[in-house]
């Protein structure tokens, strides 16, 4: 009887551990279910929401108090759920991902379905007309330059190839109408394209920018999931040629590129500057009033100097200031020297920021990523307790020469006004006009491009 007792009581006890157990788990189940709230919304580009969203939400949850995160993916690098378990508060705050393409992230805002739109391309204008009770999508309060991309175009160090190459070359290349090295003054060889695949935000920044939206990959060419086996398969074929990302060019033989203007090399220093061709500015937009209150918040940390940190760590070029010796190149024979000899005296010896800046169409008034890098150079000078500030002024070839050297001057003057308005000193102010184009004249992008001031210091 003792024994049987026993284990009655001891059977009890189990029962009683179990239900509450039970019910503990199942108030628990309900409390999650309760206090799960979505507070941020980001669709669009997938470039960007792949891997950078991500990162940026689980960072910024952690910031406002998020004693874990996690993520849920729905599909994988496509849609994600990033949750912040705030544990004081028994509530799960989730940051919503959706990067099915930037053209998504404008239809998301325009049907309330999203409150930031990630974009690998600025806003079209038919865009900006359908979102217009947001506000205007171009100004400073919705627009948002979070990160710059470059890509290297790459080929094995042991071909022969002069490394100079223009874009219009490139891109038939790329597409199959050069097929031989013999074409671009190679060994008479078949060219060897690879490519990275269509989901990757590599390829799209490519395509974007070389092939265009009506020309297409020539057939033949091998495609690859990641850079690092692209680049790997160029450095073992003499007769390869294909793209990457910077930091995966390895032992291959990069190529200068040229859309117009002089040949320029990838590095980071030129796609901050926005001088290399074969780059883009990756955006996010917002309403210019926004009802969330997490969005500027978000907006804030992204493009401040933690969120930066993200943005190099996904291997895009960040936005922080720099400075580095650079050497003026002047290619070919049609150059008004005597408008070119100032400048190339003045800014020999100096160091050239990585902000140049440039303006919204034809105007003198700064491009939003032009307004806000005020900002970070105030900051960089302070900092770096810079002497003498040198600004220098250009133009496109769109009008008569001496038209467009006085709109270059015009250019450098607004922002030295806008520097001495934050109290920045400036000690020269060049005008080169249309000389020394980065880009192609011919195309709105390229005139976009070669109107700008560039900064250095001594």
């Amino acid at each position: 009887m003792k024994k049987t007792r026993r284990n009655t009581k001891y059977q009890g006890w189990i029962a009683i551990t179990a239900l509450i157990f039970f019910m503990a788990t199942l108030g628990s189940q309900q409390a999650f279910a309760q206090t799960s709230k979505t507070i941020l919304r980001l669709h669009g580009s997938n470039t960007i929401g792949a891997k950078l969203a991500p990162d940026l939400a689980e960072a910024f949850l952690k910031k406002i108090g998020a004693d874990t995160v996690r993520r849920k993916e729905i599909i994988p690098s496509v849609e994600v759920n990033v949750e912040g378990v705030f544990n004081a508060q028994n509530i799960i705050q989730v940051i919503e991902i959706k990067a099915h393409g930037s053209s998504t992230g404008f239809k998301g805002l325009q049907e309330g379905k999203c409150d930031i739109a990630m974009a690998s391309r600025r806003v079209k204008d038919k865009e900006v007309a359908a979102l217009s009770s947001l506000g205007d999508m171009k100004s400073v309060a919705s627009e948002h330059v979070l990160a710059l991309d470059g890509v290297a175009i790459i080929v094995n160090t042991a071909n022969i190839l002069r490394s100079r190459m223009t874009s219009e070359t490139l891109g038939k290349i790329f597409t199959g109408e050069i097929n031989n090295w013999s074409q671009v003054g190679g060994k008479d060889a078949p060219i060897k394209v690879h490519a990275r695949d269509e989901n990757s935000g590599t390829h799209d920044t490519f395509k974007s920018l070389i092939l265009g939206k009506k020309n297409k990959l020539v057939a033949s060419a091998q495609r690859w999931e990641s850079n690092e086996d692209l680049s790997d398969a160029v450095n073992t074929d003499i007769n390869a040629i294909g793209y990457c990302g910077l930091p995966y060019v390895k032992f291959n033989k990069v190529l200068s590129v040229s859309d117009g203007g002089t040949a320029i090399k990838p590095t980071v220093f030129t796609v901050a500057t926005e001088d290399y061709p074969v780059s883009r500015r990756l955006y996010l937009y917002t309403p210019a009033l926004p009802d969330n209150p997490y969005t500027q918040q978000f907006i804030a940390f992204a493009l401040g100097e933690e969120g930066q940190k993200y943005v190099r760590k996904n291997r895009f070029v960040d936005l922080t200031i720099t400075a580095k010796q650079h050497k003026v190149e002047i290619s070919g024979m049609n150059h008004n020297f005597q408008k070119l000899y100032k400048y190339l005296n003045t800014v020999r010896n100096a160091r050239k920021l990585s902000a140049s800046f440039r303006f919204q169409g034809e105007s003198m008034k700064l491009d939003n990523r032009g307004l806000r890098d005020l900002n970070r150079l105030m900051n960089f000078l302070a900092e770096n307790q810079a002497g003498e500030t040198i600004l220098v002024g250009f133009s496109d070839s769109k009008g008569p020469y001496e038209e467009n050297y006085r709109k270059s001057c015009r250019r450098a003057e607004a922002v030295k006004e806008e520097f001495e308005a934050m109290g920045l000193p400036v000690r020269d102010v060049l005008c080169v006009g249309e000389e020394l184009p980065i880009a192609s004249n011919k195309t709105e992008v390229g005139r976009e491009k070669n109107r700008r001031v560039e900064v250095w210091i001594k």
